[in-house]
């Protein structure tokens, strides 16, 4: 068993910084879309997009299920000095992820209006969340490719040039809402194009990536080989997991609101989600930007930094969300009015934002010792936590809090859970020997 003093701050400057930076600005570039949404088409939109999200998580989830693995396990070859192998099956698997981009995308341009009505749009918000969908649904395919190209290049070693296509990708989205939604006029249907035209450039950008830059990881020949596809989908199973059921959860959370709140409470619940990504984006932007050290360290055999990395990221993202959080507290009455008029409504959403934003705070060590396993290819682990969190205990605990104490059930339910699940958690990984653990081969 190898050993050495790993550099783990220097790796997460280098790998973790630049990802979550990309991460905040992208949802900045979000929010600022969503803003020209609510001002030239009206806050109907951003409840239209919301209502639409459970499809969105799902398709996120299906990427993921090659995503993830193929990012991990490329990354454990390279760091067992399997290049050439790294390079086949990487290349197999974007062929198989355009495919899968194409079978998403047939039905829902072809049963949009069933696929809508079934996730909840009624009234105003049907033919709003029908249109978007219909043509958004064009961008699976090259999203697919993208983010999987996107991965591969930072297993390459290339975190900078995907941290420079991503903020180009998320200007042109900007650019091209402002153009098509407030200069043309062209409503949520522009705000889907915007999207579909950004997705093409982050595959090209990809391409070129590989086409004239690349190091270690080269698209050559593929390599389609059944044993490892299912090794490659058995590592991704964790991330695809996590992705179906945060679906499922956010699913669930919109039919609570639908039951038991007000159309403004929904108004105001989609303005903050908006905001809230933020905290997100930080959390998952740490845990994907050390993937590929977490990756090669394992294939290294490289334990005993393994369990500092993560605490030392669980650490830092903390203490970065919780000062966003206060930062933006004085700002956030002022944020919302960009979004909704209404003063009601603006209460409503200052209060989602106050207890929901302190609900993100406990989901950081939850989520990243959930892609943790994933980084260190054990699914199985990650796919327990996933299930766990976000299929049983917070749908579950949120739905009946809802019921009981209305809108801050939403905050309540989701600190129970991850607390419950955080005592589990470092329980478990402080007894658990990190160098007796099998690898699936």
């Amino acid at each position: 068993m190898i050993q050495k003093n790993v550099d783990y701050k220097h790796h997460f400057a280098e790998y973790a910084k630049p990802m979550i930076i990309r991460s905040i600005f992208s949802t900045i570039m979000y929010t600022a879309d969503r803003l020209i949404a609510a001002l030239f088409i009206g806050a109907s939109a951003l409840v239209a997009t919301t209502l639409i999200s459970p499809l969105m998580f799902l398709i996120a989830a299906f990427s993921s299920l090659f995503i993830s693995g193929m990012g991990a396990y490329v990354g454990l070859l390279i760091g067992r000095e399997e290049s050439d192998k790294a390079n086949r099956i990487s290349s197999g698997i974007i062929i198989l992820m355009g495919l899968l981009g194409l079978l998403m995308a047939v039905p829902s341009i072809l049963f949009s209006e069933k696929v809508t009505y079934f996730l909840g749009a009624r009234g105003e918000f049907f033919q709003l969340a029908e249109s978007y969908l219909k043509i958004c649904a064009l961008s699976f395919p090259l999203l697919l490719l993208g983010k999987g190209m996107d991965v591969l290049i930072l297993n390459d070693g290339s975190p900078r040039y995907s941290f420079n296509l991503n903020m180009i990708v998320a200007i042109t989205n900007l650019i091209l809402n402002l153009i098509v939604v407030a200069i043309l006029g062209w409503g949520i249907e522009g705000l889907a194009w915007a999207t579909v035209i950004s997705s093409a450039i982050e595959l090209l950008g990809g391409t070129m990536y590989f086409l004239l830059r690349s190091k270690t990881i080269h698209l050559l020949y593929p390599r389609f080989k059944i044993s490892i596809i299912l090794r490659i989908l058995y590592n991704g199973l964790s991330d695809f997991t996590m992705m179906l059921v945060e679906a499922v959860m956010v699913f669930v959370i919109n039919m609570a609101f639908i039951r038991f709140l007000t159309p403004k409470h929904f108004e105001a619940y989609a303005a903050v989600s908006i905001i809230i990504t933020i905290f997100y984006s930080i959390h998952m932007g740490a845990s994907m930007g050390l993937q590929p050290i977490l990756s090669q360290m394992m294939g290294r055999k490289e334990y005993t930094e393994l369990k500092k990395i993560l605490y030392y990221s669980v650490k830092k993202t903390m203490l970065y969300a919780l000062t966003v959080y206060l930062v933006l507290i004085p700002a956030i009455n002022y944020i919302l009015l960009l979004f909704i008029k209404d003063p009601t409504t603006i209460q409503m959403g200052r209060s989602f934002y106050l207890t929901i934003g302190i609900a993100t705070m406990f989901s950081n060590y939850p989520l990243q010792v959930s892609m943790f396993y994933t980084a260190i290819n054990r699914p199985m682990e990650s796919a327990a936590i996933s299930i766990t969190r976000t299929l049983f205990l917070i749908p579950g605990i949120t739905f009946i809090a809802i019921k009981m104490v209305q809108a801050p059930g939403i905050a309540v339910g989701g600190i129970i859970a991850d607390i419950l699940l955080i005592i589990a958690l470092f329980i478990f990984m402080r007894n658990q020997d990190l160098s007796k653990v099998k690898i699936y081969e």
